[in-house]
């Protein structure tokens, strides 16, 4: 019974016809495969603090094709990093098979059109983003600087994916 998408591609006599097909679908079949179905529900842990948690809610994934699940009030990992101050920027959190709670920074831009995301690693799913802005008086410091600072200002938003997300996927 072909049951998987590599079974399928495995019925293809043409090694180099499959090499090429793996190519493309081997990252929509991880992303189809590993998202979110709940929100995390991203906050900041309490006042003064410098980390993100998730919400009061479990939060709910599917990590290729095995679904996990991740306690409301968890700590993300702590975010690496330096936002330059009246830049845009992103750090994204991420969750494996395991439950384990990953965290990458994008590349930081003039505006928030400007931001290039972080790639979604293979086997992870996406659970979602902060926005991070300073516009006070300095740069915001991930793992140090407060989320909430009112000095620095780093407009934090936090934003929950649901489903597949992937960034990286433009056309054109």
């Amino acid at each position: 019974m072909l049951d998987t998408v590599q079974r399928y591609i495995n019925t293809i006599q043409d090694v180099i016809a499959r090499a090429a097909i793996e190519a493309i679908v081997d990252p929509i079949a991880d992303r189809l495969s590993t998202q979110t179905f709940t929100s995390a529900g991203l906050v900041i842990k309490a006042g003064g603090s410098a980390i993100v948690k998730t919400g009061s809610s479990v939060t709910y994934a599917l990590v290729k094709g095995k679904l996990v699940s991740k306690a409301g009030s968890t700590d993300m990992a702590a975010l690496v990093g330096t936002v330059t101050n009246a830049k845009f920027n992103v750090f994204a959190f991420f969750m494996d098979g395991s439950g384990t709670l990953t965290t990458a920074m994008g590349v930081e831009g003039a505006t928030l059109a400007a931001v290039v995301f972080p790639p979604i690693p293979v086997g992870k799913a996406c659970i979602g983003f902060v926005i991070i802005n300073p516009t006070g008086t300095g740069d915001f410091v991930g793992g140090t600087t407060p989320l909430d600072d009112v000095t620095v200002v780093p407009n934090a938003a936090y934003i929950n994916t649901i489903g597949a997300f992937d960034p990286t996927v433009v056309l054109g």
